[in-house]
Parts: structure tokens; C-alpha cells; sequence
């Protein structure tokens, strides 16, 4: 027991000595807390005009031909080949003529794309936000006209299928106008026929013979007019799914600010802790160094 009170003892002097060293090297502490204090100041004076500039984008969720089912694991909608491509050169290099930055090298390197992926997309294999945010020394519109112009390129990429598809659509649709234009124009012509021969002084032979002729032609034109007035109906449908469903987007539409300054504040706090520490470390060390310095000039 006794040995336990004096190990307590010692180890209680070597503290009050650890802290009598800092105390009488309190001029170490504070330089080294002002130093890294100093340090935030001046990275902050350096970075006070930051302005950010933010965007999320939906990758699109691309269905088949028919528009019946997903089709899972496109490159399209692949949230590391959007990374990829928002950090290719050309890429880059536009957004920063827009934004009127010197380079797309310098945009790079304040440039950030994160993922947002909830459960959700995780489970169902879904196609994920895209986070797009430039934060740099810029004014607030051209950090914006640099997201935009990102977002902008990625939504055009991610579409690329989905376009083609809708604009295949498109040529279809014509082609089912002008289908359906032809054959109403049969059926009125068909139908005024029609009624010229009930109204003539032919035959009753030959009246029948066309009359049957006629509304063969009226009905088959009918069932096609249907027909392709359905077909239509069905490619209007996948038109606007492919552009409105499917298709890539912006969630959150280009917008910016400047960069809150609580960042600042918490920054401050963390030098002063670490100033804190490095100034007790240096503390101890210069008390050393200053004994052994006099035991060596008093063996001297």
C-alpha cells in the first residue's frame, strides 16, 4: 500500500512540474495559439470572396424501345461515368468559357460531384442525383454560369439515348399524320362516291356492284384509320415518357451564393485548441533545451 501512495505522489509531482515548465514558458503558449490564429485569419482574408454555385441533376431512368421495362446498368446512368465526364477536359474547358474562368484546369480544381444515393436507388438499382458544386474565387454568377453549363453537358450526355428515341418517335408520328391524313381523304372520297351512285340512274346491276365495291372500301379504310389512329395514340405515349420519364434533368436548378462564414468561426476554434497543444509541446521542449543548454555551459 505504501508503494501505491508513493507512486501516486511521484507521478502527482512530475504533473505539477509539467505544469510549472508551461507556466514559466507561458510566452511559448501564446505565440504558437497567435501564430495558428494568424494562419486562419490570413487563409480566410485570402478566400473571404468565395462564392459557390450548385446544381443537382437526375441521371434519367432509360425503358426499352416499347417503353415497357428499365434497362439496368447503362453507362448513361452510371453515377461513376458521370463523374467521369464532368471532370473530361472538354468538358471542363467550356464550362470555364461560360463562366468566363481562365481555364478549365483552374475550374477543376474547385470543382466537387457527389452522389446522392438514398436507400432507395441502392435496393431498386435506380439511377442516382448528381450533386454538382463549383465553390471558388469568383463572383456569384460565374461560379452559376459554371454549374449550369456542367449540368447543361451531363443532362445532354445522359440523354443521348433517350433522345434518339424520341426523335425516332417523332418521324414516326409524322409518318402516322400523313397516313391518316391519306386515308381520311379516301373515306371522304369513298363516301361521296357513295352517295352520287344512290343518287344516279345506273343499273341496279352495276349500283350494287359498286355499292359493294365502295363500302368494302369504306370499312377497310375505317378498321386502318383505327388502327393507325391507335398506333399513334401508343407513340405519343412513348414520346412523352422518353421525354418527360426518362430523361435526365435538373432537380435543383443552377443557383449560388456566398460561402457561409460559420466555416470561420469553427475554424478559429480548432487553431486555437491546436495552437493550444503544439504551444504546451513546445513549451516543455524549450524548458529542456534550456536546462540542458545551462548544465552543459555549468560543465563547460
Amino acid at each position: 500500500m505504501s508503494q501505491n501512495l508513493s507512486s501516486d505522489s511521484s507521478s502527482e509531482v512530475r504533473i505539477s512540474e509539467y505544469a510549472e515548465r508551461v507556466i514559466r514558458n507561458w510566452y511559448v503558449v501564446v505565440i504558437a495559439v497567435a501564430a495558428a490564429v494568424l494562419l486562419v485569419v490570413l487563409h480566410t482574408v485570402g478566400t473571404g470572396k468565395q462564392s459557390q454555385g450548385q446544381a443537382t441533376i437526375y441521371l434519367g431512368t432509360p425503358l426499352t424501345p416499347a417503353g415497357g421495362a428499365t434497362i439496368p446498368n447503362t453507362p448513361l446512368t452510371n453515377s461513376t461515368s458521370a463523374q467521369a465526364y464532368l471532370h473530361t477536359g472538354s468538358v471542363l474547358d467550356k464550362a470555364a468559357q461560360a463562366a468566363g474562368i481562365k481555364s478549365g484546369a483552374a475550374l477543376r480544381k474547385h470543382l466537387s460531384v457527389t452522389v446522392l444515393q438514398n436507400s432507395t436507388t441502392k435496393t431498386t438499382g435506380g439511377a442516382p442525383n448528381i450533386q454538382v458544386t463549383v465553390q471558388g474565387p469568383w463572383s456569384r454568377q460565374a461560379s452559376v454560369a459554371a454549374v449550369n453549363s456542367l449540368g447543361t453537358s451531363l443532362i445532354a450526355w445522359a440523354n443521348r439515348y433517350q433522345q434518339a428515341k424520341a426523335d425516332m418517335l417523332t418521324k414516326q408520328i409524322a409518318t402516322d399524320q400523313a397516313t391518316l391524313s391519306t386515308l381520311q381523304s379516301v373515306l371522304q372520297q369513298s363516301q361521296a362516291q357513295l352517295k352520287a351512285i344512290g343518287k344516279s340512274g345506273a343499273a341496279s346491276t352495276d349500283k350494287a356492284i359498286l355499292t359493294g365495291t365502295l363500302l368494302a372500301t369504306i370499312s377497310d379504310t375505317g378498321d386502318r384509320i383505327d388502327q393507325i389512329s391507335y398506333q399513334m395514340t401508343q407513340n405519343q405515349i412513348v414520346q412523352a415518357s422518353a421525354r418527360d420519364v426518362e430523361s435526365a434533368g435538373f432537380v435543383q436548378s443552377p443557383s449560388g451564393g456566398r460561402v457561409s462564414a460559420s466555416n470561420r468561426k469553427s475554424s478559429l476554434i480548432v487553431a486555437v485548441f491546436a495552437g493550444l497543444i503544439v504551444g504546451v509541446i513546445l513549451a516543455l521542449l524549450w524548458d529542456a533545451f534550456r536546462r540542458r543548454r545551462r548544465h552543459g555551459d555549468a560543465t563547460a
